[in-house]
């Protein structure tokens, strides 16, 4: 199955990177494209919570739900998509690193049938998504802006 990983080093400490990247209320903030997340099951958020996405590319818009299969702050985060319309399990590390905090996120793609044909170019494509974002948040982070 495709994957896609990226990472990035972060100069903010390793507590306020993970807040940031496992509250999924806040991608659309630094997330390319049209993308609002929210949870759909009540706080405190950890292992079992749920979030649904709204994503518009173009004229198309797809929804998918996650659930969180991992969660230990500050080191590690997992969510996986339930349903058909989600086939992903996406991994979040971090790792405090002399100038910040290092972040790696690995997406493996869960495709079947005809979706294993378009796989490897929308893997590609989502990392390249994935490393915009991550450049954006570096730099929103860095300037203090969340």
């Amino acid at each position: 199955m495709p994957n896609a990983t990226n990472r990035i080093t972060i100069a903010r400490p390793i507590d306020d990177v993970f807040a940031v990247l496992t509250d999924v209320e806040k991608t659309g903030l630094w997330f390319p494209g049209d993308v609002k997340e929210h949870w759909t099951s009540p706080p405190p958020h950890g292992v079992g919570s749920t979030r649904r996405a709204v994503v518009r590319m173009g004229r198309r818009q797809t929804e998918n739900d996650a659930v969180v299969t991992e969660y230990d702050p500050p080191n590690r985060a997992e969510m996986k998509g339930v349903g058909p319309e989600a086939p992903f399990v996406a991994t979040l590390s971090f790792a405090r690193v002399a100038d910040g905090t290092q972040v790696t996120v690995t997406t493996q793609f869960l495709f079947h049938g005809v979706m294993r044909l378009v796989g490897p170019p929308f893997a590609a494509w989502y990392a390249r998504s994935w490393n915009r974002g991550l450049r954006t948040l570096k730099s929103m982070m860095e300037a203090g802006e969340l």
